[in-house]
């Protein structure tokens, strides 16, 4: 996993050094890179696109998709299935979404912050 990568949106920019080792652990992140035209269903997880552009689109309709965003969850962090299509080459982090509801067993800081870094992302991503 690119440490700078991650680092480059918000939602990660805190990341420290160990911040890769982190992410696998807590959350099973691993990184895919898209091809323009590409799609991927969410399965299960959701994701962060981290470079590029793409759309998500779901039951709910289609959303266009910045650096930043994340894909496959509601404002109130429900799972929200769907596909994502790259509209360019792009890269998106995913984990599972059982992963983004609760602080892991051991009650990490590391995973408290994503949770509350998702939140906070949600909150500017879908405006009430």
């Amino acid at each position: 996993m690119d440490l700078e990568l991650l680092r480059s949106v918000p939602l990660f920019s805190w990341l420290p050094e160990r911040g890769p080792e982190v992410m696998d652990a807590c959350f099973d992140m691993e990184t895919e890179t898209l091809a323009a035209g590409e799609s991927r269903l969410t399965k299960g997880r959701v994701g962060c696109l981290l470079r590029g552009s793409a759309r998500f689109e779901s039951g709910a309709g289609r959303l266009p998709l910045r650096p930043g965003d994340l894909l496959g969850l509601t404002r109130d962090r429900q799972m929200r299935p769907g596909t994502v299509t790259a509209e360019e080459d792009c890269a998106v982090a995913w984990f599972q979404y059982q992963l983004v509801c609760h602080v892991c067993y051991r009650a990490c800081w590391d995973h408290a912050r994503v949770i509350m870094e998702i939140q906070r992302q949600l909150a500017a991503q879908f405006p009430e």
